[in-house]
């Protein structure tokens, strides 16, 4: 595979990195239940293509690929012209990059080709004939919007895919690389998507509270904490400027996606239980009025924590009732959590003050059971 300066320009272009970002998380919120939760993948970000979907068998080895060339169009709709031709190009030559890509691949490996838009994209062409002196011209038309979001080019009318392949054969690189080879996997995509950044962001918090039925007391907090997943990977160049699959710098994993989502979901229903109980919560683990705040602010970290391995004391705190909670002989959340406290304090010594242990165990009871009701 030959060096590509271009493969980094994402990495420069922070702004495109945003919009890769959001599109990609959108895809993923807008498909959890059916398709993303407890599947294996991985995600990449402006490399090899904008966004990048690889999942994965139990060995490792890709099963299918989804490649996304995000583009948003000032106004108007996409229609078959240079702009669109010069996109497809590209698209099937990452086609013919993921063939030879040494990624461990199934034996029934196969990928998709997604041109995506925010912006209706209409697949027209004209078609004059003439029979005598009477010329009649027929419009030949498919647009990709709401109504008909997804279409795949095999399943043209062979006059759109003749007028789409015409152009295609006047660029060199098209014929020299034998790129028709790759528009079988080709596939037009129109994404429901706001255009301003502001605008994404607030539509992806609107996506976070459906997951979590609306129980998320802070979901600008929630979306923050899944966009720190991309940091590493926004400021990491290719190396050698080669896109490779297996760059596992350039990757963000099925399994860090789903661990952030299930943190925001069982925090937020630890936060309704206390905002709907945390009076009662206080009297029984002795929080002061006063400390509440305090005592709310220790618990919510509490969660992000238990995903450090550097947190020895929240592991240990976590590991202890996640074995203990179900030896609780209480009928409500408080008093298992008191009992919990106790059973610990009997067992263990800890580093923590009897606030930061209450809350940090408060925390972890919720996390054991990830309640699907409160």
């Amino acid at each position: 595979m030959l060096d590509d300066q271009s493969v980094n320009a994402g990495v420069i272009a922070l702004h495109g990195f945003a919009l890769q970002r959001n599109m990609a998380l959108f895809f993923i919120l807008d498909n959890y239940d059916t398709k993303f939760d407890g599947t294996k993948y991985f995600l990449s970000l402006e490399h090899l293509e904008d966004i990048l979907f690889c999942y994965l068998d139990d060995h490792g080895r890709a099963v299918k690929v989804e490649t996304y060339q995000s583009k948003k169009k000032s106004s108007g709709n996409w229609s078959i012209d240079a702009d669109l031709v010069e996109i497809i190009i590209k698209i099937l030559k990452v086609g013919k990059r993921l063939l030879t890509d040494t990624h461990p691949k199934c034996c029934n490996y196969s990928h998709d080709l997604y041109f995506s838009s925010n912006s209706g994209i209409k697949l027209a062409t004209k078609i004059s004939t003439k029979v005598g002196k009477k010329k009649t011209t027929k419009t030949y038309s498919l647009m990709v919007s709401e109504e008909n979001s997804e279409v795949i080019y095999s399943e043209l009318d062979p006059i759109i895919q003749n007028a789409i392949t015409t152009k295609l054969a006047k660029i060199d690189s098209y014929n020299s690389e034998n790129l028709c080879d790759e528009l079988s996997n080709l596939k037009f995509l129109y994404i429901d998507f706001n255009r301003t950044n502001k605008e994404q962001e607030n539509q992806l918090r609107t996506k976070l509270e459906d997951i979590s039925d609306r129980k998320i007391s802070d979901s600008k907090a929630a979306l923050d904490s899944i966009f720190r997943l991309f940091k590493d990977v926004e400021l990491t160049y290719n190396q050698k400027s080669v896109a490779r699959l297996s760059d596992k710098l350039k990757q963000v994993s099925s399994q860090d996606i789903n661990n952030a989502i299930e943190v925001i979901t069982t925090k937020s229903k630890a936060f309704q239980f206390w905002r709907d109980h945390s009076r009662d919560v206080s009297q029984k683990l002795g929080i002061r009025p006063f400390e509440r705040d305090s005592f709310e602010m220790k618990f919510s970290l509490a969660f992000d924590l238990f995903k450090s391995k550097d947190e020895a004391e929240h592991q240990k705190v976590l590991g202890f009732v996640k074995s203990n909670y179900q030896e609780c002989t209480g009928y409500n959340e408080d008093d298992c959590i008191e009992e919990l406290f106790d059973m610990f304090n009997q067992k263990n010594s800890s580093n923590f003050d009897e606030k930061t242990l209450k809350a940090t165990i408060y925390a972890a009871y919720f996390e054991s059971i990830n309640k699907v009701d409160i």
